[in-house]
């Protein structure tokens, strides 16, 4: 709407039994239709306790904001419409994975609880206190998880920063500052041992989705390379460079959905030495923009049904199965194995496509044998300084 300046002048009501001062200005209101103009009286005081300067300055503090185009909009915007508004248009520029993720939070959480209240009622008070709740346990399911609630939080956010790019927000987020909790994960965060992981190899089944030996290929890069599992299903003939023993990640595929890797800094080149090799020996005949991985019709197989049909089955086998196995293990086990061999966090991170340090920490898991190497190292150093050697169980020196 085109925006004006407004200096009415200040009227007089003196047909009431108390006269008051008051002026009239011409505010944008929500319509169905979109935002209208709309005269409305804005009250400056009672005259036998307000002097005629005091109204002026209330005045003055009324049509600020009015003719800032910062009015009472956002007092008059249910923040459904907002959520609506955000699904059509924020939402469908995210990658596949992100929008299925937004809608189903929007939808089943964020949108239920506020869906019906005005944008200026929705406070930080407000958005912990639901938080906390989303974290008890209710009747037939647990509360959720530490990361669903910075997800919910997260998103809220995102809607709210985007109100106040489309002038429809004014002021601080709500979700600025807002706290989560305590970090506690629901699922488990475990690698196989070496001997493990052979065992899941050998326990790979042959299915009518891929055989065991194509399963078995996809597990190998992933350990080897680090990628996701979208990143490993998107891979094409011409990503692999047999000389250079090279894995370029280009693409990922989600689902029946093709599009650029999760971040920038997703798109990588990783060595993989003689794996190259056995990459485009699988491929075979197909053609340099053909998936290395792929069913009769050409698409490669969906995760969820590799889950389901291949993994669990494995590693159910091999007695390694628990709540949280799947694909993401094998970049847990790269990331681990990667440091283990002597590359620094910063290297893994580069490895596995990780945005911060602080995602490949999590995906660090410690290896019990060689923790225990470490506290043997420790102890030998202890035993060999000065006047510690002769300790006693009594802590005193013989």
């Amino acid at each position: 709407m085109n925006q004006r300046y407004q200096d009415p002048k200040i009227l007089k009501r003196s047909d009431v039994k108390r006269p008051f001062y008051y002026v009239l200005a011409s505010v944008p209101v929500v319509t169905p239709k979109g935002l209208k103009r709309k005269r409305q009286s804005f009250f400056l005081g009672f005259c036998d306790e307000t002097s005629l300067g005091k109204a002026k300055a209330q005045k003055q503090q009324i049509l600020a904001p009015i003719n800032a185009g910062k009015s009472i909009i956002q007092s008059q915007i249910r923040f459904g419409d907002l959520a609506e508004k955000f699904e059509d248009a924020r939402i469908p520029q995210l990658g596949s994975a992100t929008q299925a993720k937004y809608r189903t939070l929007l939808r089943n959480h964020v949108v239920p609880t506020f869906g019906d209240i005005m944008l200026c009622d929705i406070t930080r008070p407000a958005i912990e206190a639901w938080l906390n709740q989303k974290a008890q346990p209710s009747t037939g399911s647990e509360g959720l998880s530490w990361s669903t609630r910075t997800d919910l939080r997260n998103l809220l956010s995102a809607v709210f920063t985007k109100a106040a790019e489309w002038n429809l927000w004014d002021g601080r987020n709500p979700c600025e500052g807002v706290e989560v909790g305590r970090k506690k994960m629901v699922r488990a965060r475990r690698i196989p041992a070496p001997d493990d992981f052979r065992k899941f190899l050998e326990a790979i089944p042959d299915t009518a989705i891929i055989s065991a030996d194509g399963a078995r290929l996809i597990v190998i890069t992933a350990a080897v390379a680090g990628l996701r599992v979208s990143e490993v299903l998107g891979l094409h003939s011409a990503d692999i460079d047999r000389k250079g023993e090279t894995l370029r990640v280009e693409r990922r595929w989600y689902r029946g959905d093709i599009d650029e890797p999760k971040s920038e800094s997703s798109k990588r080149t990783r060595q993989i030495g003689s794996l190259a090799a056995e990459l485009l020996a699988w491929a075979g005949s197909k053609g340099p923009d053909d998936f290395i991985f792929q069913r009769e019709d050409g698409n490669p197989p969906d995760d969820r049904d590799l889950q389901q049909h291949v993994w669990r089955p494995a590693a159910e086998a091999a007695g390694i199965y628990h709540t949280g196995f799947g694909m993401h293990t094998f970049r847990r086990l790269n990331v681990t194995w990667r440091q283990h061999a002597g590359a620094t966090p910063i290297e893994a991170q580069k490895a596995a496509g990780h945005a911060s340090l602080d995602m490949t920490f999590l995906y660090t898991q410690n290896d019990e044998a060689r923790e225990r190497e470490h506290v043997a190292q420790i102890m030998d150093r202890i035993k060999s300084a000065p006047n510690l050697a002769a300790m006693t169980p009594e802590g005193k020196v013989s």
